[in-house]
C-alpha cells in the first residue's frame, strides 16, 4: 500500500494548465522540436510483471509504458487527434509564467502547424480571441470585433508570439475566460465576460491565479491561485468566488469539474481524493472519499466520478454520482481508464481460471520413470517430476499474470478480450479497444524441467515473455482481430469511417525506420503503406500520410494513389480533409494555404503563414506575418470565403 501511494503521488508532473500561460524561462531554454516517438518496448520480463500484477497502475502512461507491465494506466482525458510533433516551447502550456520565445527561422518555418491542436478536446467553432499591441480583442464571426481588454501585461513582461494560451471561449460560445496582469511567476488576474455582448463590462473573478477550468457553458470556472506555501481550489459561479479547499498542489489532474459544471472532484496534499457538488457551502459538503485512489475520472456527460481505491480483497472500481453513498461498481481490478468518448470506462482484472498444470506440461518421462529406483542415478529428479504428475492429476494450478479486459457503460460490462497483457482504448466513433495478447501456449515436456513447481512457474511466464505478443483490436461485442508487425504504436492508431480498416505505425526491426501499415480487419497481414512517416489520418475511408520530415517540410501521400505533394508543413488532419501550407518560403515562412481529401486539392489562400482549423471546414489563419516584427493579419474562412479580421495582430489563442 505505501508503494502504490507513493506511486500515486509520484505520477503528478509538473503542471500542465488547462487554460494558463507558458513560463518565459521554459521558452527560452526550449530545444527545436522533434517528432514525437511512441515506440512499443518488448515484452514484459517475468518475475516483473508477476511483481506488478495484483498492482493497479497510475495515470498519465504510454503505450510504451503499458508494455513494461500487465496493466494499463489511466488517462483521463482523450488523446489529440494527429499531434505529430511535442509543441514547442512557444506553444507548450507550462506551470506558472511568461511566453516569449526567440528561435531561428527553420525552427519556426518547423513548428508552423503544432500550436493548433485544441488541447482541450474536439475543436469548435464559437469565435476567435486574438491579441494585438497586447491588447485582448474578440470576433464571434458575426460582428466586427471588438476590443476585451486593454494591456495585458504586468510591467512588460508578458507577450506573444503567434499563438498563447490563457484566454478561451466556452464551447457553447456564451463566455469569455481570459487572464491579465500575468507576473513573471505565471500569477494572473481572471476574468469573466459575457461572449455575446459587445458592451459588456468584464467581471474580475479572482487575483493569484494560475490555472483554470470552465464548464461548457462557461456558468462555472473551478481554479487554483496561491494560498501559502500551496494552493487553494476555488469555484465561481457568477455571482461569487468562495473556496472550496485549500492545502491543493499544482499538479496535473488534481482536480477535475464536470463538463455540466455541477460537479468538482479533487485531490489535496495528503493524497486524499474528495468530490462536492457545486453549490453552496462547498467548503463544509466536502465528502472525502478514500485516501487510497490509483485514479479517477469524471465521465464528462454524466458527471459521475469512477475511481480506483482498496476494496475489501483488491483494489476496487467505485463510483460516486454525488448522491448518497459511493457504490462498488467492480471488485478486483487491475487497471481503469475513461475511454476517449468520455462515457465509457476500459478497465482490466485478472484472469479468474487458474493456470493449470496439466494444460501446460505433456508428461513425456512416464516410462522412463517407472523403472527408477531409489538410488538409481536420476532419481532425485524423477521425485521432483513426481510432485509435478501429482499436481496435474488433482487439477492444481497457480495465479494467471494474464488480464481480461472490459468496457463499462451505464453500469453494464461487456467483456472485450482475455489473455491480455496491456489494453489502451482507441480514439474513434466506434468503442474500441486495442492491446497485447500473448500467443498461444506450447504445452512443456517433463523432461525438459529441471525442478518442482516453482520451476514449472518460471519456465511458464519467461515462455510467455519470449514467446511474443500478439496485438488485438477488439470492440465490445467481444470480437478480436489480430495486427501484425514488429513493434505496433497503439497509442496512434486510426479506424476508417467505416470501421472495416484501420492504421497505425510500426517499427522495421532491422532497419529501426518508421513504418505505416494499414490492415483491412479480419485480415492476417497488414499491408506496408509507406515508410519514414510523421503522422496520418483517415478523411472518410481515405488513409491520408505525411512522411519524410525534415526542418518543416514534408511530403503527404495517400493510400493506393500515387500522386505526392511535397513541400508541405504545417500539416493538420481533420475529418474532412487534411489542411496545409504548400511552398513556404524560406525566408518569410508564408506559403498557400491548401486542403486536400486524397482526390482534389484545393487552394483557400496565399502569404498564409499558420492557420487554426475549426470545424466544418472553417478556419482562422494569420497571413503575410512578418518574422521580425512579430505581427500578421488575422482572417476567418467560413469554407467559401476569408474575410479579413483585423491587422497587425501578435497572436490568437488557443482553447
Amino acid at each position: 500500500m505505501d508503494e502504490m501511494e507513493k506511486n500515486e503521488l509520484e505520477k503528478n508532473e509538473e503542471l500542465e494548465p488547462k487554460e494558463a500561460v507558458e513560463t518565459k524561462e521554459a521558452v527560452e531554454t526550449k530545444e527545436e522540436p522533434t517528432q514525437e516517438e511512441a515506440s512499443v518496448t518488448d515484452a514484459p520480463a517475468a518475475e516483473e510483471a508477476v511483481e506488478t500484477a495484483e498492482e493497479p497502475v497510475t495515470a498519465e502512461a504510454s503505450v510504451e509504458e503499458t508494455a513494461e507491465e500487465p496493466e494499463i494506466e489511466e488517462t483521463e482525458e482523450p488523446k489529440q487527434e494527429e499531434q505529430p510533433v511535442e509543441a514547442p516551447a512557444a506553444q507548450k502550456a507550462e506551470k506558472g509564467g511568461v511566453l516569449g520565445i526567440v528561435i531561428g527561422l527553420i525552427a519556426l518555418i518547423a513548428i508552423v502547424a503544432y500550436a493548433w491542436m485544441n488541447p482541450m478536446g474536439k475543436a469548435v467553432d464559437t469565435g476567435i480571441l486574438y491579441t494585438k499591441d497586447d491588447n485582448l480583442y474578440y470576433y464571434d464571426l458575426k460582428n466586427e470585433p471588438y476590443q476585451v481588454q486593454e494591456g495585458l501585461s504586468n510591467g512588460g513582461t508578458y507577450h506573444y508570439f503567434y499563438t498563447a494560451w490563457g484566454a478561451s471561449v466556452t464551447e457553447d460560445g456564451s463566455y469569455l475566460y481570459f487572464s491579465d496582469d500575468v507576473d513573471e511567476n505565471g500569477a494572473f488576474v481572471l476574468y469573466r465576460r459575457d461572449a455575446k455582448n459587445a458592451d459588456a463590462k468584464a467581471a474580475q473573478i479572482d487575483t493569484d491565479v494560475y490555472d483554470y477550468m470552465a464548464s461548457k457553458d462557461g456558468k462555472v470556472v473551478a481554479y487554483l491561485k496561491k494560498s501559502g506555501e500551496t494552493y487553494a481550489l476555488c469555484v465561481y459561479d457568477g455571482k461569487e468566488a468562495q473556496t472550496v479547499k485549500t492545502g491543493i498542489n499544482l499538479e496535473n489532474d488534481v482536480y477535475a469539474l464536470s463538463g455540466n459544471g455541477k460537479y468538482l472532484a479533487f485531490t489535496d496534499t495528503t493524497g486524499l481524493l474528495n468530490a462536492v457538488a457545486v453549490g453552496k457551502n462547498m467548503e463544509d459538503n466536502i465528502l472525502p472519499l478514500t485516501d487510497s485512489a490509483e485514479t479517477y475520472a469524471l465521465a464528462e456527460e454524466s458527471g459521475i466520478l469512477y475511481y480506483v481505491a482498496a476494496g475489501k480483497d483488491g483494489y476496487n472500481i467505485f463510483s460516486y454520482d454525488f448522491k448518497g453513498e459511493p457504490k462498488t461498481a467492480v471488485e478486483n481490478v487491475s487497471s481503469m481508464e475513461m475511454m476517449p468518448n468520455g462515457r465509457d470506462v476500459l478497465y482490466c482484472k485478472k484472469s479468474e481460471e487458474k493456470v493449470l498444470y496439466k494444460d501446460i506440461i505433456v508428461d513425456d518421462m512416464a516410462e522412463q520413470d517407472a523403472k527408477l529406483k531409489k538410488g538409481d542415478e536420476g532419481y532425485e529428479q524423477k521425485v521432483q517430476r513426481d510432485e509435478i504428475r501429482k499436481a496435474m492429476k488433482n487439477g492444481e494450478g497457480f495465479e494467471p499474470l494474464l488480464q481480461e479486459c472490459y468496457v463499462l457503460t451505464g453500469g453494464k460490462s461487456a467483456r472485450v478480450a482475455g489473455d491480455v497483457v496491456a489494453a489502451v482504448g482507441v480514439d474513434s466513433k466506434q468503442t474500441y479497444v486495442a492491446g497485447y495478447k500473448t500467443k498461444e501456449f506450447t504445452p512443456m515436456h517433463l523432461s525438459v524441467m529441471d525442478g518442482g513447481l516453482d520451476m514449472v512457474e518460471y519456465i511458464y511466464y519467461m515462455s510467455l515473455n519470449y514467446g511474443g505478443m500478439e496485438v488485438f483490436l477488439a470492440d465490445t461485442t467481444g470480437k478480436v482481430n489480430l495486427l501484425s508487425g514488429s513493434q505496433p504504436q497503439l497509442d496512434g492508431l486510426k479506424l476508417s469511417e467505416n470501421g472495416k480498416k484501420a492504421a497505425y505505425l510500426d517499427t522495421d526491426a532491422n532497419t529501426g525506420d518508421t513504418i505505416l501499415v494499414e490492415i483491412e480487419l479480419g485480415k492476417e497481414k497488414a499491408e506496408t503503406v509507406a515508410t519514414n512517416v510523421q503522422s496520418f489520418g483517415y478523411i472518410g475511408n481515405t488513409l491520408i500520410y505525411y512522411f519524410d520530415y525534415t526542418e518543416g517540410v514534408g511530403t503527404l501521400g495517400a493510400a493506393g494513389s500515387k500522386t505526392t505533394i511535397a513541400n508541405a508543413s504545417g500539416v493538420q488532419f481533420t475529418e474532412d480533409a487534411v489542411y496545409y501550407v504548400a511552398d513556404a518560403d524560406a525566408a518569410t515562412g508564408n506559403g498557400e494555404l491548401r486542403a486536400w481529401d486524397g482526390k482534389t486539392e484545393t487552394a483557400i489562400a496565399k502569404d498564409v503563414f499558420a492557420f487554426q482549423y475549426k470545424e466544418n471546414g472553417k478556419l482562422v489563419y494569420i497571413g503575410k506575418y512578418d518574422v521580425n516584427a512579430g505581427v500578421g493579419d488575422l482572417y476567418y474562412y467560413d469554407g467559401k470565403e476569408a474575410r479579413k479580421l483585423d491587422t497587425g495582430i501578435t497572436a490568437i489563442f488557443i482553447y
